[in-house]
């Protein structure tokens, strides 16, 4: 995973955002602004299990999960945008700890809207790093597995890593004075239980509470089929 670009500053202070030109000695006049709101999709639709077939079961059908609620814990997030020809970078940086509900995508504190100077960008990059610094872990999906034969499972999945997750856009965007502007990131579990078959889920051990819990002590092996799916876990895509 690619780290982040550099210490972290606090959103509060709104002074994450610099524009940084080829020549620094000289002092920039003040700069026209646009607003930028970075939205957090959190996908709460069902979606297919892989099924198992084999040579006498070709048309098998698999369940299928969906996660409804839970919440995703970050620590840092850093947006970098680069001007055309690469002669002026614009950067935001924060540090702090932030708590996106899953059921709604609503972060806490609301970080949503920044401030950036308007204008032509070549490049606009996103990354996020999750809150690792307890014990308690930094992601909680809680949802249901449905087996192939209609059966419902309550599913649990937790995670507590500095994971960082790393978005961009690349084309021409161009950002006018004044403009309101969306910057989504999807949170998309289906691509992190891509390889989780059936058979995984059937051999699943559930807990006391009659949970199967996902996690780093609890089949470890759906834990580690999910942990490297993560890096596929993110998309963003720029309205303006």
């Amino acid at each position: 995973m690619k780290k982040l670009f550099s210490k972290l500053l606090t959103v509060t202070l709104l002074a994450g955002i610099s524009a940084c030109s080829s020549d620094n000695s000289t002092e920039q006049p003040e700069q026209e602004q646009t607003t930028l709101s970075v939205n957090f999709n959190t996908v709460t639709s069902p979606f297919d299990v892989q099924a198992e077939r084999s040579a006498s079961n070709k048309q098998a059908t698999g369940g299928n999960f969906v996660f409804s609620d839970g919440f995703i814990t970050i620590s840092e997030l850093e947006y970098e945008a680069e001007s055309e020809n690469d002669l002026e970078t614009v950067e935001f940086e924060l540090e702090q700890v932030i708590v996106i509900d899953f059921a709604t995508g609503i972060p806490t504190p609301d970080i949503r809207a920044i401030s950036i100077p308007a204008g032509t960008y070549e490049e606009v990059e996103i990354e996020v790093e999750l809150f690792d610094e307890t014990d308690e872990p930094s992601v909680v999906l809680n949802g249901t597995y449905t087996s192939p034969d209609g059966t419902t499972h309550l599913v649990r999945f937790e995670f507590n890593s500095d994971e960082e997750f790393e978005v961009e856009r690349e084309g021409t965007i161009i950002f006018t004075e004044n403009q309101s502007a969306i910057a989504e990131i999807t949170f998309d579990p289906s691509f992190w239980f891509a390889g989780v078959t059936d058979e995984h889920m059937e051999n699943a051990n559930k807990n006391m509470d009659g949970i199967i819990l996902i996690s780093e002590d609890s089949n470890t092996d759906i834990f580690d089929i999910v942990e490297e799916g993560l890096e596929l876990a993110t998309d963003l895509e720029i309205e303006n």
